[in-house]
C-alpha cells in the first residue's frame, strides 16, 4: 500500500513561556472568515508558511519538554513514520540540532514553505516534508 501522509515537521529548542509560544499558532476568528477585513490579524504562523489561514486539524503541537531531550524521543513525540527518523535524525545534526525539547508538525501535503527558510519558526527550524505514520 502506497503512503501518501506527507508532513511538514519543525523541531527544535525553545524556552519560551508556554503562552508565548501557542500565540504564534493563534487563528483569528474575529471576522467570521473574512480574510479580506482590514481587522483579520494573520498568525505567525500563517506568515511564516505564506499562507492567510491554516486548518487546525492538520497540526501538531506537542507540549514541549521542560528540558532538551534526544532526537529519538522527540520523533516518539512526533507524527513521522518511524522509517524517516533516520534522514530527519541525519538532517538535524548537519544543522546542529542534536537534542531538542519541541517539535510540532503541519500535514498538507500540497503545502510549499516558502524558501528562503526562515531560521526560526516560533524558535523551531524546519526540517523538511516526510510521510506521517
Amino acid at each position: 500500500m502506497e503512503k501518501n501522509n506527507k508532513i511538514h515537521l519543525w523541531i527544535g529548542t525553545t524556552f519560551k513561556p508556554e503562552e508565548e509560544y501557542q500565540k504564534y499558532f493563534e487563528l483569528d476568528y474575529s471576522t467570521e472568515g473574512d480574510f479580506d477585513n482590514p481587522k483579520y490579524k494573520l498568525c505567525e504562523f500563517c506568515k511564516d508558511i505564506g499562507k492567510v489561514w491554516y486548518d487546525q486539524d492538520f497540526i501538531g503541537i506537542i507540549p514541549r519538554f521542560e528540558e532538551e531531550v534526544s532526537l529519538d524521543e522527540i520523533l516518539e513525540e512526533s507524527s513521522t513514520d518511524p522509517e524517516e527518523w533516520d534522514s530527519i535524525k541525519d538532517f538535524c545534526h548537519q544543522n546542529g540540532i542534536e537534542k531538542a525539547n519541541a517539535v510540532f508538525w503541519y500535514a498538507d501535503g500540497d503545502l510549499v514553505v516558502p524558501k528562503p527558510y526562515r531560521t526560526a519558526y516560533n524558535g523551531l527550524q524546519y526540517i523538511g516534508m516526510f510521510e506521517g505514520d
